[in-house]
């Protein structure tokens, strides 16, 4: 092979690889506005139910409708098995619907920082618990 086919072969190998690169500029922007979330949006009221004898004080709890927001905007979605392993499940809880990417839920949050959404559509719950982020955005919720 002569000295003149090898750089031109390294030439459309170079070549190729700038055009794959600059095709994954292009796109990644778009595959990211693609996977962006709708804000969530409250629907009604928040209930609030504390359980019965013991509330080590749930009573002293409030969540406000941004705070729901907050919440599902910086809990982590997790498995059932984490959940179940790691979620805290005090004698008090909010709850009421929402809409999270054009699907409508029922959610709760209960004090400590476990969360649920209830799809109303049949599809699977979610289960959320609120870490480091989560806890520091709502201070009130996690402080018992």
């Amino acid at each position: 092979m002569s000295l003149n086919g090898s750089y031109r072969r390294h030439g459309l190998v170079a070549t190729a690889i700038l055009a794959v690169l600059c095709l994954s500029v292009l796109v990644a922007p778009r595959t990211a506005m693609a996977k962006q979330e709708e804000p969530v949006v409250l629907l009604g009221s928040i209930h609030r139910s504390v359980g019965e004898g013991q509330t080590m004080g749930c009573e002293k709890i409030t969540l406000r409708p941004k705070d729901v927001i907050r919440y599902f905007s910086t809990a982590t979605e997790v498995s059932f098995s984490t959940f179940h392993y790691e979620s805290i499940i005090l004698p008090c809880a909010f709850s009421g619907k929402l809409r999270r990417n054009g699907v409508v839920y029922g959610w709760s949050i209960n004090a400590a920082g476990a969360g649920y959404l209830y799809p109303e559509d049949g599809r699977e719950n979610l289960f959320f618990l609120c870490y480091r982020s989560c806890a520091k955005a709502l201070p009130g919720l996690m402080g018992l």
